[in-house]
């Protein structure tokens, strides 16, 4: 099917190149066609502006944070998803991934976050709003994440929808950070908002765009082990702690030196991890008239992984067509659909967490590529198909219908659905095969309608008022299968309730569980504002807004009012500083606002609810039993009673935007405070209850910090440079939690007020101990660890309440996941038709708990054990870090001394990187160019990830997850090598 789809662009793309072919004879002796200049008001900051520009439905001229990227310099680079745009080169925002795996849904973070983060799940509600050409678009959904017991990937086929919007149809991204420049999009754009402006048709001669690339991943550098080096790291703790038995459950891989699979070369590299080629290619064209005109485009692009044979394949096309009518209306039309189709890394844990089965973990993969072909033979059988569809369509009117009044319209849908076909056959599954199936989809059709009114008075003063509605009608749904014990590998059918015959073949109905789960979320909103500017100096605005939700709609709390207010004041317009040679431009802004924050689903604001959760181990949520159906309530996912009410989050904004000397130096700060008020979290009641958790509102969390972007251009002659950098800080703290409490445990960590919640919760850790007489001994008792003796090879934890015995007490708050400074640095340098352009991201003060040196210590702990945690991906025959600097403790102590969650693994993640380096040559003036009226016409290379500085002893400190562990899991952020070139004409 990949292939058939594969043909049908590139026939679609072929047609589009020769009608480019077509057109260029066109072009011959016309007038010389000038190359477009960048449009952008350039006495403005390079990465932040005050002004939102107009949108066809939620124009405005309130002052806001906002910072404004041109999307021209990424094209050159083989981005498959939106937000890899954004690293380094956008301040006040952090983007975070787990993984290097093409296609895998990171973390995008606008000024901090209020949701304490505990895994993957709750990622999803701290995520922005994106919003392509004023459609506010649907995102995937965490509630799958509810009928699975493991929190690593969510089920289906879990692509980044984000990647579904197509670069080369970018023309500008901006970032919208207060709620003076968010207030517009109401409660859905309270985690920040992403907007998207792509490109639009333009009246006039016939445009025709191309830019294509291809170049390579590179495999990566692998320090590779086999069992004599693993062997030699546990020999020493075996000769000094080990007991018979325990030597005689030394584990069988590792001893027998003569087997060759294990003592042989080890060399699993040069089959896990490629070279693999990387390309795309994209077209438009672009032509009409002034009352009718269109563009229309295609792309593909190819990002292959350099792991495991994953990869992201998609495909992108979209017409737009811009008409008027009649005098003074403009309607304009657009479709874009993206086909997505991943390949899925061949994980044995994701793999034994979506099967919720555990074969014996007696002996790992072998390190020898020789014996480990012969599981790749094995596991080419696997059928594991990702595909997700997305189809945008809108319709935007504009109409000016008389002097000073106009109407905006806009009608639009956004749909994605997702498709997981998977099956893994008996005979790498211990002859228990496996079979699911996934599909889901996520629809969103919005409406909004506006009347406003602009008059200018005494050509100083200028009054605009609006008044609107909007509704959001969103639907989502997913149906999941799956079934274990297939009659044969050939069988991939499931045909759930038929007796299994000799004649059908399908799996036992005994044996196949179905999930499903539908969602209706409605959003009705009315809006009014109002704008005052004087002589285009000072600008005065207020918004006012009401939201009805239908995911809060108990006890009469459906309804939330948010208030914002916004002032500008161009200090620059002043007599004082108008003529001034130093300062071309002074800006000062402010704003304050107060909106909503929604739930994702209707679990909490809806009251009291039910769901299956009976289950036994390794399959907890179960549809029925036996083909009984089941009912309880929700034990797992905790109580939520009537009453609960809007949490909402309050925030000011203090900026100013400033050029020096002619534009050559431009400044842009902002300080900020977010306090999140009655939000909804997990509070632990008595067992007594029934549930393990009620949900309460009452948490209040405050984030804070500033934002400064400093960009540059010094020329001399045909040379120019252009250097920028940007810096953001963020902090947090907890000021509230629901009844007074001072604090709860939420995961594997402690919030406490008055604490930062993003802190590690972890025990203090001070040594080893060597010998009996330096054990504390308290009334004749020594220290113990939730009741068991320290003994002579334990580790030195903190004792910090002085009572005698280590427990969760004793844990410190320590470490932040989130960055203290975090940032970019780019430069552009420019000679006549030559371009180097630089970009270094940099995060510093971060730290990173080494989860994975952890697993490599706590060998007995995870030695065969029946547990995800005694999985041993390929990656295990791979030395990463420093073994020296570890104390040798007792590994088959019941204080489980190597345990994650103390500061020995506490490492600071701080990091510089060479994000991108792009060199492009201009060929647009050379004579044959110039012939054929090409206004753009440009070659370049690229090189992405070349090299990183850091002082972890991990892989990457990026590659943590979002709760700060690093358990080595994630695939390694790829080298890429590019050539590519631009045409337009």
């Amino acid at each position: 099917m990949t292939t058939l789809y594969t043909h049908a662009f590139r026939g679609a793309l072929l047609m589009l190149l020769l009608a480019t072919a077509l057109s260029v004879p066109y072009a011959y002796g016309q007038e010389k066609t000038v190359s477009r200049s960048n449009t952008a008001d350039t006495t403005l900051p390079v990465n932040g502006t005050p002004i939102v520009p107009e949108s066809p439905i939620h124009g405005t001229v309130m002052p806001g944070a906002i910072s404004v990227m041109d999307a021209s310099p990424v094209k050159l680079l083989p981005y498959s998803s939106i937000d890899q745009l954004l690293q380094a080169r956008i301040s006040g925002v952090e983007v975070r991934n787990t993984t290097g795996e093409p296609g895998i849904p990171g973390l995008t973070i606008i000024r901090g976050t209020a949701i304490p983060l505990n895994g993957a799940k709750s990622s999803y509600y701290a995520q922005p709003l994106y919003v392509v050409d004023g459609v506010p678009l649907v995102m995937e959904h965490p509630y799958a994440f509810d009928i699975k017991q493991y929190d690593y990937t969510r089920p289906g086929p879990n692509i980044n929808m984000a990647a579904a919007i197509d670069i080369n149809n970018i023309e500008s991204i901006e970032v919208l950070k207060d709620f003076g420049a968010t207030a517009m999009y109401g409660p859905r754009g309270v985690n920040g908002v992403i907007r998207i402006t792509t490109r639009k048709p333009q009246a006039g001669k016939q445009k025709v765009s191309i830019n294509t690339y291809f170049g390579v991943t590179a495999k990566p550098f692998v320090h590779t082990i086999n069992a004599a080096f693993e062997r030699d790291f546990r020999l020493p703790f075996y000769n000094k702690y080990a007991n018979a038995g325990q030597w005689a459950a030394f584990p069988r891989y590792l001893a027998d030196s003569m087997q060759p699979a294990y003592y042989g070369p080890s060399n699993w590299d040069d089959t896990y991890y490629q070279n693999r080629m990387v390309q795309g290619v994209s077209a438009a064209i672009n032509g009409g008239g002034p009352r009718s005109n269109f563009i229309f485009g295609l792309g593909e692009q190819h990002d292959p992984g350099i792991a495991d044979k994953s990869g992201l394949n998609k495909y992108n096309v979209y017409f737009k067509l811009n008409i008027e009518p009649v005098k003074n209306m403009q309607v304009l039309t657009s479709i874009s659909g993206t086909l997505m189709d991943r390949k899925n890394n061949h994980s044995l844990r994701d793999r034994f967490a979506e099967e919720e089965y555990l074969p014996s973990l007696t002996d790992p993969l072998p390190p020898n590529k020789d014996y480990l072909s012969k599981y790749i033979t094995e596991y080419d059988r696997v059928v594991d198909k990702n595909k997700s569809n997305a189809i945008q369509a809108s319709l935007s009117v504009n109409y000016n219908f008389i002097p000073h009044f106009t109407f905006t319209s806009l009608l639009a849908i956004d749909y994605n659905d997702q498709n997981r076909d998977y099956f893994i056959p008996g005979s790498i599954n211990e002859g228990n095969s496996y079979i699911s199936y996934y599909t889901g989809l996520n629809r969103r059709i919005t409406v909004d309608n506006a009347i406003a009114y602009t008059n200018n008075f005494s050509a100083k003063h200028t009054i605009s008022l609006k008044l609107g509605q909007s509704v959001q009608l969103d639907s989502r749904k997913y149906d999941y299968t799956k079934g274990y014990r297939g009659p044969s590998d050939f069988i991939k059918i499931i045909r759930a309730g038929d007796k299994v015959t000799p004649e059908n073949n399908t799996y036992d109905a005994r044996m196949v569980y179905s999930y499903k789960d539908y969602i209706n979320f409605n959003l009705v909103s009315f809006y009014g504002s109002a704008t005052y500017d004087f002589n285009n100096k000072l600008n005065l605005s207020m918004l006012l807004r009401s939201d009805g939700s239908s995911n809060i709609n108990a006890n009469g709390y459906t309804w939330f009012v948010s208030p914002t207010i916004a002032a500008s004041y161009k200090l620059s317009e002043e007599n004082f500083l108008r003529n001034s040679s130093t300062i071309s431009r002074l800006l000062l802004r402010a704003s304050w606002g107060r909106e909503g924050r929604l739930f994702l689903d209707d679990n909490i604001g809806n009251g009291p609810y039910y769901t299956v959760d009976i289950g036994w181990s390794g399959n907890r949520n179960i549809a029925g039993y036996n083909g009984i159906p089941t009912l309880g309530l929700p034990f797992g996912k905790g109580y939520s009673g009537w009453g609960t009410r809007w949490p909402y989050t309050d925030q000011w904004n203090l900026g100013a935007d400033l050029s020096l000397w002619h534009d050559k130096i431009a400044i842009s700060g902002d300080i900020y405070s977010k306090t999140d008020k009655n939000g909804v979290i997990a509070v632990p009641v008595p067992s007594e209850y029934g549930f393990k958790q009620t949900n309460k509102n009452g948490m209040s969390v405050r984030n804070y910090g500033a934002e400064l972007s400093i960009a540059a251009t010094v020329s001399n002659g045909a040379f120019s440079w252009q250097p920028q950098l940007i810096m953001q800080t963020n902090q947090n703290k907890l000021l509230a939690l629901p009844d007074n409490l001072s604090s709860i445990t939420y995961g594997n960590r402690r919030l406490k007020v008055g604490k930062p919640i993003d802190r590690y919760w972890l025990l203090q850790n001070n040594g080893i101990y060597t010998k009996e007489s330096d054990i504390p001994v308290k009334n004749g008792q020594p220290l113990s660890f939730n009741g068991i003796p320290f003994k002579v090879g334990d580790p030195k934890w903190e004792d910090m309440t002085g009572d005698n015995v280590i427990n969760d007490d004793d844990r410190i708050m320590k470490g932040h996941i989130n960055p203290a400074i975090s940032g970019g640095f780019s430069n552009t340098f420019t000679y006549k038709q030559l371009s180097l352009n630089v970009v270094m991201a940099y995060s510093l003060g971060r730290q990173v708990i080494n989860a994975r040196m952890a697993g490599r210590f706590d060998f007995v702990n995870r030695e065969g054990v029946d547990n995800i945690n005694g999985v041993k991906e390929l990656t295990f025959w791979q030395r990463v870090g420093d073994y020296s600097k570890y104390p040798m403790y007792n590994p088959w102590s019941y204080v489980n001394p190597y345990q994650a969650d103390q500061t020995l693994f506490l490492e600071d993640a701080s990091f510089a990187k060479l994000r991108s380096l792009t060199l492009s040559y201009s060929l647009t003036g050379m004579k044959w160019a110039r012939k054929r009226s090409f206004t753009q016409c440009k070659v370049y290379a690229t090189v992405n990830n070349l090299f990183t500085i850091t002082r972890y002893s991990g892989a990457d400190p990026e590659l943590a997850d979002f709760t700060g562990y690093d358990n080595g899991y994630g695939m390694p952020i790829p080298k890429t090598y590019t050539l590519g070139f631009t045409l337009e004409f």
